[in-house]
């Protein structure tokens, strides 16, 4: 920040700049005006509103987000801005994280808007294309079900072979091996975990789709996810968690290190010492 200029004398001259359409110029107030934590949440939302004016909707998201982890707003200022966010996601046709955006709003408030319209537009969308995906799936496998089949029969017939001599053979079954050091440290793991049920939203960080569920297994390195949305394993994702209790905090990276029937486990690989230290005395 320049020495003798204020965080609040920053976002008045942000204010004005926006007032007459300077947008770029605004947005460099702004962000001056973050650096003081007394004046960062609405700058931040000042900020969003001029990138989106720009066209630089990527950076309104982040700019929007990290509005929301403040603590500057009114419920109903927040759902206000969850409402903008969720259309800036859709301008960047990201309809996966505005769905899970606008159903929050709907928990919320659930008369809030259009959000209902806007719900049901997405969800019609998002069936539209998976109906035109499975369609040219279907073709692309009897193509190659036509071109493998005699392959696959005659790999069958010896798979059978093989399974008729082992069945002659005494069973052998191995122990389950783990070192001293992977012993250690699944008992550290299953110590600092910590039963809870807490809202969560996720989103990929390649921006492949979003969801939302419940955590459900707490600890400082990861923790267990159960929800409808399907993930693949290795996907790396940007997670926030809802205490009930609490503040929201916003996981900056973690990666799904396993799948199973409607949940998933996240490790956490990017966290902020603020956060790490919030989710460590919740443990």
């Amino acid at each position: 920040m320049l020495r003798g200029i204020s965080a609040g004398d920053f976002y008045a001259r942000g204010l004005a700049l926006k007032k007459v359409q300077i947008f770029d110029m605004a947005v460099t107030e702004f962000r001056e005006a973050t650096k003081d934590p007394d004046q960062a949440g609405k700058a931040l939302a000042q900020m969003a509103l001029c990138l989106k004016r720009l066209g630089r909707d990527d950076e309104a998201v982040t700019a929007f987000r990290g509005a929301l982890a403040t603590e500057s707003f009114s419920p109903i200022e927040r759902v206000h801005m969850q409402y903008l966010l969720a259309q800036t996601f859709e301008s960047l046709d990201r309809g996966s994280e505005a769905l899970v955006v606008y159903r929050t709003i709907r928990r919320a408030y659930p008369n809030f808007q259009d959000v209902d319209d806007r719900i049901r537009n997405l969800r019609s969308h998002e069936v539209g294309s998976r109906h035109s995906l499975v369609a040219h799936q279907g073709r692309d496998l009897t193509k190659l079900w036509s071109e493998i089949k005699p392959q696959l029969t005659s790999l069958l017939n010896q798979t059978w072979q093989r399974l008729a001599h082992y069945g002659d053979m005494p069973d052998t079954p191995r122990p389950v091996e783990r070192s001293d050091s992977a012993q250690k440290a699944l008992e550290r793991r299953r110590q600092g975990r910590i039963a809870v049920q807490m809202l969560s939203q996720f989103f990929s960080k390649a921006h492949t789709g979003a969801g939302e569920g419940e955590v459900r297994d707490l600890s400082p390195s990861g923790c267990r996810i159960t929800s409808p949305a399907r993930v693949a394993l290795g996907t790396a994702v940007e997670c926030w968690i809802y205490p009930q209790d609490g503040n929201p905090f916003a996981v900056d990276e973690a990666t799904v290190q396993w799948v199973g029937h409607r949940e998933f486990g996240l490790r956490f690989s990017n966290v902020r010492i603020g956060v790490q230290r919030q989710i460590t005395e919740m443990c």
